[in-house]
């Protein structure tokens, strides 16, 4: 239980961050990042990742072939949500540009990383 506690304290130390960095950094450096469409990433991000740590934790613990099944299904859903989320951001927004796609890899780098020491430590404790 403390490993969700402090995962998910420091997902939400990692959201407050990104966004007081994309509310000042966006309009000084007149990127053309729709803000709203950022901080609506980023909430999007954090909602995708609280998901996938439950659903893998949850095949970590299990432990056997079951186990490794959960966590193939927790990285696989992860992706394909966001895949979702960008099929639909540009079917609404129908505008996509170089700073927005590479600012939204960037994000899932962050937040890839942030999950995957979580999973180590997990894993190493187990």
């Amino acid at each position: 239980m403390t490993d969700h506690i402090r995962y998910i304290w420091q997902l939400g130390l990692l959201l407050l961050t990104l966004v007081l960095l994309g509310i000042l950094a966006i309009p000084r450096l007149d990127l053309e990042i729709n803000l709203n469409a950022f901080l609506v990433t980023i909430i999007f991000m954090t909602g995708i990742n609280i998901a996938a740590w439950l659903v893998m934790v949850r095949g970590i613990r299990k432990g056997d072939r079951d186990g490794v099944v959960i966590l193939m299904a927790g990285i696989g859903g992860k992706f394909m949500l966001y895949l979702i989320y960008l099929l639909v951001l540009r079917l609404v927004t129908k505008f996509f540009s170089k700073p927005f796609i590479i600012a939204f890899f960037a994000l899932y780098l962050v937040f890839t990383f942030l999950l995957a020491i979580h999973l180590f430590k997990v894993l190493k404790n187990k």
